[in-house]
């Protein structure tokens, strides 16, 4: 006797913790899209010419993905019959872990927008007769061969007309 009046107490109580149904949700598309640009500087050996030629790279590359989420965004609305509308939210989505260059792009590998610098090698070398450590130093310059930006573009999509 005892349960069934919780059970009348209890079933009426988790009924009024559901919530009501929600109303339709707006309707989006997300994509994302991907650019590439190879990186070109004019001279290999200075820091100056391979800063420009990255910065002129990432901006070329940036174009493409935009171009590339929406040509994407149109074939999935188009697969589930919805037409696109504005642009809802575009964010940069951060680079695969796995391949390429990731922020080493942007900052260099001798620190931010350094791309040239010294290295210092430890070789033994025998010097009357004892074997020595002798620590040779030169100068390098590294930079990525391309660059890649990636974007995730949110779209508003309706159905099809």
């Amino acid at each position: 006797m005892l349960t069934r009046r919780l059970l009348v107490l209890f079933v009426p109580m988790c009924l009024l913790a559901i919530p009501a149904a929600a109303p339709a949700q707006d309707r989006t598309v997300t994509a994302i899209g991907t650019g590439i640009a190879r990186v070109k500087p004019g001279d290999r050996h200075d820091n100056a010419s391979i800063r420009r030629a990255v910065d002129r790279a990432t901006s070329r590359a940036l174009p493409r993905p935009i171009a590339d989420a929406k040509r994407d965004a149109s074939s999935l609305a188009a697969s589930y019959r919805l037409t696109l509308g504005d642009v809802i939210s575009v964010a940069e989505t951060l680079p695969s872990p796995f391949g390429g260059f990731g922020y080493a792009e942007a900052e260099g590998p001798f620190g931010p927008g350094r791309y040239c610098g010294q290295i210092r090698r430890s070789v033994i070398r025998r010097i009357d007769g004892r074997r020595r450590r002798v620590v040779r130093s030169r100068r390098i310059c590294t930079f990525p061969r391309q660059v890649s930006q990636s974007v995730t573009v949110t779209y508003a999509a309706g159905p099809l007309q």
